[in-house]
């Protein structure tokens, strides 16, 4: 498939980064973490049984992504959103999106994209695919999500527009991550994306409302995550920390 599987789907044995990559990220997305709190090396390797070299690698590849911030006093915190950012990224996020499958829609209704439908077509199918093979949880799962709206997107031919997006993507991803932490949400993510793809290929308009319905949705449950990982956070005592 050409959709942006996490290369674990794809690829052998971690490596010792990789591991501790996913599980500090898995116990920031839990809220184990007290806010604003320095993480050392040195205890989460211990905690982790591994040396700091990878533990070191995962922290810097944790705050590339967005999921920490530096600390006042060197080192990292966990970068902990904000709900006024949240939903300004979703509204964004939503706005282009929604001008993306209207255009398309028109388009393909008209007969004016016959070439960009098998793209579309190839897409679907990957997706359907993916239903068999999807876990149920997963935070990586939020690349291959971001892999289905940028193509979808690309059906306009506007370059600026998927760009834009992808800066969107991007900044808000720390935070969509949450939702494919949750039980349920992976399979519904790609039910709703199948339900779209067809709308869409149809040419038939309701798929703008269906988009919307799906992304709202998904901001619903983030948002609900967040606040509850947030709350754990601040009821972590700083030496309980990572």
């Amino acid at each position: 498939m050409s959709a942006q599987m996490p290369e674990r789907y794809t690829s052998g044995l971690d490596s010792s980064s990789d591991l501790a990559y996913r599980e500090i990220k898995s116990l920031i997305l839990m809220g184990e973490a007290p806010i604003g709190v320095q993480l050392g090396e040195r205890r989460i390797a211990e905690r982790l049984s591994v040396s700091r070299t990878p533990v070191r690698e995962a922290l810097l590849r944790l705050y590339a992504e967005g999921f920490l911030d530096r600390h006042p006093d060197g080192g990292y915190r966990v970068n902990h959103p904000t709900g006024r950012s949240t939903r300004e990224f979703y509204e964004l996020r939503k706005a282009l999106e929604l001008y993306a499958v209207r255009s398309t829609v028109q388009r393909l209704a008209a007969g004016e994209l016959e070439s960009d439908s098998g793209r579309l077509l190839e897409l679907r199918s990957e997706w359907d695919a993916l239903e068999l093979e999807a876990p149920e949880l997963d935070p990586d799962f939020v690349l291959v999500d971001e892999d289905f709206h940028r193509r979808l997107a690309e059906a306009t031919g506007n370059t600026e527009l998927v760009e834009d997006l992808r800066r969107i993507c991007e900044r808000i991803r720390p935070v969509r991550t949450h939702d494919f932490v949750l039980p349920g949400r992976i399979k519904a993510t790609i039910a709703q994306h199948l339900q779209i793809l067809d709308a869409v290929l149809d040419g038939d308009a309701s798929a703008e409302g269906l988009l919307e319905r799906h992304i709202s949705e998904s901001q619903q449950f983030v948002e609900a995550a967040v606040g509850s990982v947030l709350e754990r956070m601040l009821n972590q005592r700083p030496e309980g920390g990572l």
